[in-house]
């Protein structure tokens, strides 16, 4: 008997202290979100997609994610929200965030903050670095995720 109530135990512990944590965990139907930003890419030919899953913290944080391109080719960059508690600025820089001479190409700032799908075109680089700014939460923990699709002419 005992050998099976300390696992037991165990369990509840774990699920009571989890549920005690709060705050809001959105969950992410990756197949949906991903088929959603390829439609979003039309007259643009599909070529690559990534999920993105943001943890909010009590201080901002910034994820940042490489995207190889090719030069010459005309892109266009796809971004589903909906899947986001709360909204993250994504920044789209021509290098990483350890570089000098760093230029930012793009900001949903400027897109409209309500915006949950959000579109940039972009051409003439080889890399570019999205970074995900994470604005810090007071009380609980949140999760969420963001799907970006990658489309060329």
């Amino acid at each position: 008997m005992n050998k099976f109530l300390k696992p037991l135990l165990s369990v509840l512990i774990v699920v009571g202290l989890t549920s005690l944590q709060g705050g809001d965990t959105i969950l992410c139907n990756v197949k949906a979100l991903k088929e959603k930003a390829e439609n979003l890419l039309d007259p643009y030919k599909y070529d690559s997609s990534e999920l993105t899953k943001i943890i909010y913290k009590k201080q901002e944080s910034v994820k940042e994610v490489e995207v190889p391109l090719f030069i010459g080719e005309k892109y266009k960059v796809i971004f589903v929200t909906e899947a986001l508690p709360k909204a993250v600025e994504i920044q789209i820089y021509n290098k990483d965030k350890e570089s000098k001479n760093r230029k930012l190409l793009f900001s949903s700032k400027d897109a409209g903050s309500d915006k949950k799908d959000i579109s940039f075109d972009i051409s003439m680089v080889r890399h570019i670095f999205i970074d995900y700014v994470v604005p810090p939460v007071e009380i609980g923990s949140y999760s969420g995720c963001v799907v970006f699709a990658v489309g060329y002419k």
